[in-house]
Parts: structure tokens; sequence; C-alpha cells
């Protein structure tokens, strides 16, 4: 990037031009620092153009409401073993650290949706996948200011990154694939592996009703809505994923979709213990939903208003520190405001700052779902609420995140309460780090409510 500063913009409407209307002028920011890996680097994050183009378009129908219905059993099943393991801690009367709880479970999400791998990660801390998992986010600030600082050669020759990891994982998804050839179409799997190797460009008028599926926790006005159906109207030869963009898009889910998720839910879960009234609130619009053999249904499920509230409100409060990037690939005037964007240049959106501004969100550190509620939903400022990012780049594995958190947390309030006690960290505290917000602990007591 030279001398060209990044810059940093927090201006709704700015927003709105940066990654709605203009968002092809700034791939993600990856770009500046591709892996040396060929295989991971073809994956939504990284491409750009018209090779991003094909692929999303390819890619988007696998989280669709009807796909993600589908493995709503896998996600339950996933649960129920979470929620035995719960048990035998709640029966010993100790607390639990949400951090690395809610770690455990959204590792057996992903090993068993993505990577078709069942294991006992409650048992396991040695298994194979537990522990190259892990160490793609065995966060140190030393190892990441290295890693930043020094030349690709010297980072690797200290060890800073570890490749065996990736190169686990990438084998992984390879063995599934080939597994999967031999067998034939005679048996089919609900994971996410299989959805990327049975995925297709569509025809238009399949494109069409896809592009309309889109999740209530988006707000997508008409203008947003055409924008995205015109990015994505597009005929390629290829249409279908090769077997090594299979690779690099369940690579990326891992990646996007591990740590995001666990984070997810131990802050949801922490700002329940700190707000009982809330959580009783939560409590009952859950038991209303329950049907006559003790579950909610998909439909259900993804229309409870205060549940879909508390969520979005979690998210408000407790975002990841790492702002929302891109990099111009050509010189951009912005707007009327005189500037022009060099190509080269960095854009970053301050999505933790935005998220915590009383200028957008009265009393921006007070936990209110109240906010997200419908009847105010329409208070909120279009562009000032990014968990998700947002335009036809935002997260493609959005629905598929809330679907996860909401079936787990629906479960868990209905069995457990959790609250505060003397070990909780009111407020937390965090560890120092570059990137991200990492707390030292999450503590909260928890017991089985009586049914």
């Amino acid at each position: 990037m030279g001398n060209v500063p990044v810059l940093n913009i927090a201006d709704p409407a700015l927003i709105k031009t940066l990654l709605v209307k203009d968002f092809h002028l700034f791939p993600n920011r990856t770009k500046l620092r591709p892996s040396s890996n060929a295989i991971t680097t073809q994956n939504l994050n990284q491409l750009s153009g018209d090779d991003w183009k094909r692929v999303r378009s390819i890619v988007s129908p696998t989280f669709s409401s009807g796909k993600m219905r589908k493995m709503y059993p896998r996600f339950r099943e996933c649960l129920t073993d979470f929620m035995r393991h719960l048990d035998g801690i709640a029966r010993t009367g100790q607390t639990i650290d949400l951090w690395k709880a809610f770690d455990d479970f959204a590792i057996d999400v992903i090993a068993t949706t993505v990577f078709a791998t069942k294991i006992d990660t409650y048992k396991s801390r040695d298994n194979r996948f537990v522990v190259n998992a892990r160490q793609k986010f065995s966060f140190n600030l030393i190892q990441a200011m290295a890693g930043i600082m020094l030349p690709k050669f010297l980072s690797q020759w200290l060890k800073v990154t570890d490749p065996k990891s990736n190169e686990f994982f990438i084998d992984t998804v390879r063995h599934i694939i080939g597994q999967r050839k031999e067998m034939g179409t005679g048996q089919k799997y609900n994971d996410f592996v299989q959805l990327l190797m049975d995925a297709k460009l569509r025809d238009i008028k399949d494109r069409k009703m896809m592009q309309d599926d889109v999740d209530d926790h988006v707000d997508e006005g008409d203008e947003e809505s055409e924008i995205r159906r015109k990015v994505l109207d597009i005929n390629y030869a290829r249409k279908q994923l090769t077997e090594n963009e299979v690779i690099a898009q369940a690579f990326v889910f891992l990646l996007a979709g591990y740590f995001t998720t666990f984070s997810a839910l131990a802050y949801f879960t922490y700002e329940l213990a700190l707000n009982p009234l809330i959580q009783q609130k939560l409590y009952d619009e859950i038991n209303g939903a329950i049907d006559s053999d003790g579950e909610i249904p998909y439909d259900v499920l993804t229309r409870l208003p205060y549940l879909e509230a508390v969520f979005a409100e979690s998210l408000r409060l407790h975002s990841g520190a790492l702002p929302l990037a891109r990099l111009a690939t050509t010189d951009y005037k912005l707007g009327d405001t005189g500037i022009t964007i060099k190509a080269g240049q960095q854009i970053e959106i301050p999505i933790y700052a935005m998220h915590l501004s009383e200028h957008y969100f009265p009393d921006p550190y007070k936990f209110d779902p109240g906010r997200f509620m419908p009847e105010n939903k329409h208070k909120i400022k279009p562009y000032t609420y990014l968990p998700f990012g947002a335009g036809p780049r935002n997260c493609i594995g959005m629905r598929f995140a809330l679907i996860e958190i909401k079936i787990c947390m629906a479960h868990l309030i209905r069995r457990y309460r959790f609250y505060r006690c003397p070990q909780t960290d009111v407020p937390i505290e965090y560890k120092r780090f570059i990137h991200v917000m990492l707390p030292k602990r999450l503590v909260v007591g928890f017991e089985k409510r009586i049914q």
C-alpha cells in the first residue's frame, strides 16, 4: 500500500455507498496477504471480481432456508450431546466458563455439519480434529505481531504460523469427497461438504427465488435487493465448483464459523446471567413455542421476536473489535466529500465503535433488547448495525450462524437458569491482543430448571 493511509469511515450514507452500491471496487482486505496455499485462497473471503461472483452465485443456495431446514436435525444432535455434558456439570454445582464450554460445542457443530466428522469433543481433547481446530485460533500476542511485521520466509522459519493444521483440514475434505464419489449418488448426506458438491449455478428463475430468500435479521430495502440481484445475475460456462473450490469454502467456513459462533453464544449467555428479568421473559417466550414433543419447529424458531431481539442486542454490545475492511482496486471519488480513494487504499468501517456510539444507540452500554423489537427496529438508522456486514458481499453463512445460535439458546434457556456468581467478572476483563477482544474468562453460575 506504500504511503497511502488507511481511511476510516463511520458515516452510514458512505457505508452504504461502499458496501452496497459500489462494493465491487472494494474486495476483502485479505487480498493484501494471500495465503501461501493456492487451495485455501480460492475461498469467498479472498476472491474478487468475476471469480468471486461465480463462486458466490453457486454457493449462496447452500444457505437457503430450505437447506438449513434439512440440516436442523444435525444441529439438534450436537445440542443433545452438549446438554448431556452440561447436565454432568450442573449435578456437581460447579460454575461454568462460558468461553470454554461453547468452544467445545462450536467445534462439534463444525465437525458434524461441515466436515461430516463425529467427535466426542467433551472427552477426547487429543482428537486430531479438535487439536487442529484450536491450533487455528491459538491467539498469541507475540506470534501475531511477528506474523504481521516479519517477512513471510522468516515467520515460517520461526514457526509463527503452522501450515500443518491447514493441511489436515484440506486432506480431510479431500478424503470425504473421494469417498462420496466412490459411493455414487445412492446415499445422500445433509452436511455442508455434500451441499457444496451438489451446488451448481442455477437458471435465472431459480436464482431470483434464492436471492429473494433473505433472513429477517438483514434490514435490506428494495434498492439493496435489486443491486444484489444484478450482481449475481450472471452465467458462466463452469456451473459447479471444482474439488479445490469445495475444499476452500469448507476451510474458510471453519475459520469464519467456529470462533465467531462460540463467542456470540458465550456473550449471549453472559448477558442473560446478568439480566434475570430479560432471561425470564425469553424463557416464557420459548416455553410458549414448544410443541407436544418438547421441540421447537424450524419455522417457529426463526420467528420468535424476543429471541431475535436479545441476540441482536448481544451482537451489538459485543461486536468483534476487528473493523470491516475493503481494498480499493481503482481510484474512486467518494460521493460529495471531496475525498478520492486511491487504488490500493484500505477502507475500514469501525463496527465496534458504531455499535457503541451514543449518536446511533442511546445509552449504548445498556443491554436493552427492546431496541430490536418489531415496534422499535425502524428507529435504528440503516448501516449503523452491521454484525454480518451489508450488501452483496455480506456474511454468506449468516443464516447458518443464526440457526445454530437460536436453537442452542432456546433449548439451553428452557433447561437451565444462568445467574451471576462471585466469580462473574463485571465488567468483563479482556486479554491484550491486536485483532480481536478476548475475555480472560466468562464465568457464571447455572442450575437445571425444575420441569
